[in-house]
């Protein structure tokens, strides 16, 4: 059962915030990314805002997760460019935390030194960097788990231990790549209000890579559809729900037209690719 922690915030942290004013803007220009016939992204472009919760959606094999790593450094468009802060990307850089759909934990290390592991790269001490990997393991449910190493853990809490790697070093820009596709059905729920926790204290600029409409509804400041493969925009949705926002706002007008009007959006881009497919087959 998942610890009840998960709904605890870490202690108060030295470290100042994220962001300030102008940090953590990403901006792609005119971005094409050619893998293959018909794969990647072609001629996108997206302003991403400091401070803002931005999800991506759109048709499996559209471009999202390669729309994340250009902006994470790990593709380098074939032509376009990836800006941070007005300085173009050109490979991985601390200001930007990943969390990729697949855990990529050090298998020889516990957890607790997994989440350390950023810190100690960015001159903290031993000690001080163990104390904050610990508060952030205890906040998402984790804290007596510290010592295990990534065999002994379950694929959900290999991720959560990921997620607080990413959180404990405050990015500027936080990109998610399906994070939370490996959770049960509860723990993703507690998880995304515990992102959404952090996300307001620290305020850094997110984009989030999902399928789950729901998911993307409550998150998401924004929420943008990328067309079938080679992905481009479709859709740029501003989502006009408070925050915080209580599990009750899925019943609302406004959240259930947003999700109709992506979902048929999605849905008829998956059905022109599925045509398209059975047309070069």
């Amino acid at each position: 059962m998942l610890s009840t922690s998960l709904n605890s915030r870490p202690k108060a942290d030295p470290r100042p915030a994220a962001t300030g004013a102008g940090v953590g803007r990403v901006e792609l220009r005119e971005v094409t990314v050619a893998y293959g016939r018909g794969a990647g992204l072609t001629e996108t472009s997206l302003v991403i805002r400091p401070g803002e919760f931005l999800c991506l959606l759109g048709p499996s094999g559209c471009g999202k997760s390669t729309a994340l790593n250009v902006i994470g450094g790990f593709v380098a468009p074939t032509s376009g460019m990836a800006l941070v802060d007005g300085e173009r990307v050109c490979g991985p850089g601390p200001d930007r935390g990943v969390v990729f759909q697949h855990y990529s934990l050090f298998p020889w290390k516990t957890a607790q030194d997994n989440v350390a592991f950023g810190l100690r790269m960015r001159g903290a001490s031993t000690a001080e960097a163990r104390r904050l990997a610990l508060d952030y393991l205890s906040s998402v449910g984790l804290a007596r788990f510290a010592r295990a190493y990534p065999s002994t853990l379950s694929g959900g809490m290999q991720q959560r231990v990921a997620i607080a790697r990413a959180l404990v070093t405050r990015p500027a820009v936080l990109l998610m790549d399906e994070p939370f596709g490996a959770l049960d059905a509860q723990t993703r729920a507690l998880m995304q209000e515990h992102l959404l926790e952090q996300w307001r204290d620290i305020r850094n600029t997110v984009v989030f890579v999902t399928h789950d409409l729901d998911e993307a509804l409550f998150l998401g400041d924004r929420v943008v559809v990328l067309s079938a493969a080679p992905g481009r925009v479709l859709l740029d949705l501003r989502i006009d729900l408070p925050r915080p926002r209580p599990r009750e706002v899925h019943a609302s007008e406004a959240f259930n037209e947003a999700k109709v009007r992506c979902r048929d959006l999605i849905r008829c881009e998956s059905r022109r690719a599925f045509e398209r497919a059975e047309a070069l087959a």
